[in-house]
């Protein structure tokens, strides 16, 4: 657990360097965001930064300590972000759930808990009626390698499972689209055939001066990528 933490940590330190990647991503699920966002899994704020944009009020959360810490160093003198503990393994907090959001956004973070199907649960009930969930996990579970294992991947996911398992907890799926399709091969190639646990610095670099090129993504209506996003509304 403690060799997971540490990849993790040098993992989200790498993509907080990757600003065009980051903002990228955040264009993907841009207009499916309200004006009361709760962010669970945020991290180091790669995507906080953007989601509190245009007066949004977000609620920024990590179960771990130390992300927190650095989330107040970040925007504690934000008056439209706060910082909490959201954890997908419990129960929602009951005053949470008395003051549901407009949206939850959950980025790379489904797929490090083991039940995932409870998780969505707890998103599903902190959402006000008809309110949106905004969900990026990694995608094909032959792409599954060793830096999955390192960075504690239960799993990767297919539209059909995702939208299921969407839909079983009741929400409606709005819309599933694969992203980042140039990112597989060198995916493939460091975990499954050179068993690397690590995400090579040179190549995330080089992902992060290409996104003027991966942007044609939107053009293409790519058919597989690296990550799944998915857009839901609560029934």
């Amino acid at each position: 657990m403690a060799q997971e933490s540490l990849a993790l940590t040098a993992t989200l330190n790498q993509l907080a360097e990757l600003d065009r990647y980051n903002f990228w991503l955040y264009e993907q699920i841009a207009e499916s965001v309200g004006n009361r966002v709760l962010e669970v899994g945020s991290g180091t704020g790669n995507i906080t930064q953007f989601l509190c944009a245009n007066n949004r009020q977000v609620m920024a959360t990590d179960v771990v300590p130390a992300y927190r810490s650095e989330l107040q160093n970040l925007f504690g003198d934000n008056p439209n972000v706060s910082v909490g503990k959201f954890d997908l393994m419990a129960k929602a907090e009951p005053e949470i759930v008395a003051n549901p959001f407009e949206t939850v956004v959950c980025l790379n973070v489904l797929e490090h808990i083991e039940d995932d199907l409870f998780a969505l649960e707890q998103m599903r009930d902190v959402l006000q009626p008809s309110g949106k969930l905004a969900l990026l996990v990694p995608s094909h579970q032959f792409l599954y390698g060793e830096f999955d294992k390192a960075v504690g991947h239960f799993r990767r996911y297919s539209k059909r499972e995702l939208t299921g398992k969407l839909e079983q907890v009741g929400f409606r799926v709005i819309e599933t689209k694969f992203f980042s399709l140039l990112a597989m091969l060198p995916w493939f190639i460091n975990g499954r055939l050179l068993k690397r646990d690590y995400l090579p610095a040179g190549q995330a670099n080089l992902a992060n001066k290409l996104v003027p090129l991966l942007r044609l993504e939107k053009w293409i209506g790519p058919p597989c990528g690296l990550s799944l996003i998915a857009i839901a509304q609560k029934h």
